[in-house]
């Protein structure tokens, strides 16, 4: 069935079903890493995120403690792995700068850069790939993590499971966007593109109640995701060549790669108050209640309906 809950089964089978299909999802990536380690961390932290996701989507239900062992849990997890990603993410950063053809950057410059941060991105493989025991500690604590979670009512359909989740996180979303408004400082967006990232999880996950509309919302909040990722990877790469931690012996040259950044930034922080100034316009209970009455509609539908489809 997918990262989506079905009206066929409760929300906590949904919910176990789908943590158990990203947990194995997982363990098998690990178990395949031979010619594709690199596709297979990116896989595993992507479902790191989709289970966090799910797991804030009945925070409520749970008590405070279990839910904060389960997300320190799979967050750990995620930690171990960020170096690999963030080495590559680097590299990836570069290639976007150079693809927009900034004149006054010359290729040299590029060719530098690359080949500093592909020695990181080398020596960061190495260090974790070199010793399977890493590898076997990140399998070890997906075995570990807990299939199920306990309190969760076997039988329940009601809205009241997430509503109060959904209204939290998307009230989060519209305070960081106020503090991004304030200060556009990479940690400011970050906070932003973190509760964006959840909403957008959450959107794919209870769009089969109205799969046009929450589809629509799914497909603007991940490109809204998409071009906070991308500011912030812009801002990474900034602040590495800006304290030397990534070196270009040349004072013009760092310049002109520092303006370039900028230049990216300030285009993709025009799009980003754009989109985010409408996703984050509604109070947070106009917005969930929205999501509230396709629920409780959705319930109520027969069968056949939901099998055709509202939009045929």
């Amino acid at each position: 069935m997918g990262y989506a809950l079905s009206r066929e089964q409760a929300i906590a089978p949904n919910i176990h079903r789908i943590l158990n299909e990203q947990v194995q999802a997982a363990r098998q990536a690990l178990n395949e890493t031979g010619q594709a380690k690199g596709e297979a961390i990116h896989s595993v932290r992507k479902r790191i995120k989709k289970i966090r996701a799910l797991i804030r989507l009945v925070k409520s239900e749970l008590k405070k403690d279990d839910f904060k062992r389960i997300n320190a849990h799979y967050r750990t997890i995620g930690q171990t792995l960020s170096p690999l990603r963030d080495a590559t993410v680097m590299i990836k950063t570069l290639d976007k700068l150079r693809q927009t053809h900034p004149p006054q950057i010359a290729p040299a410059v590029f060719a530098t850069l690359n080949k500093t941060l592909t020695l990181r991105q080398d020596q960061a493989s190495r260090a974790f790939f070199d010793d399977p025991m890493n590898i076997g500690a990140v399998a070890e604590a997906f075995r570990q993590a807990p299939m199920k979670l306990s309190g969760l009512s076997k039988h329940q359909r009601s809205f009241s499971f997430f509503g109060p989740n959904l209204k939290d996180v998307y009230r989060r979303g519209r305070r960081a966007l106020h503090l991004a408004h304030h200060e556009a400082s990479i940690d400011n967006l970050h906070e932003l593109r973190k509760e964006v990232k959840t909403i957008w999880y959450h959107t794919r996950l209870l769009e089969p109640i109205w799969p046009g509309v929450i589809g629509a919302y799914e497909h603007e909040f991940g490109q809204l995701g998409e071009l906070l990722g991308d500011d912030h990877d812009f801002g990474v790469l900034a602040m590495e060549i800006d304290s030397d931690r990534l070196i270009l012996r040349n004072k013009e040259s760092k310049e002109k790669v520092l303006q370039a950044l900028h230049g990216q930034r300030t285009a993709l922080q025009e799009r980003i108050y754009l989109l985010a100034n409408r996703l984050f316009a509604e109070k947070p209970h106009s917005f969930v209640d929205h999501y509230r009455l396709y629920w409780k509609l959705w319930q109520k539908e027969p069968d056949e309906i939901n099998q055709k489809g509202l939009n045929d």
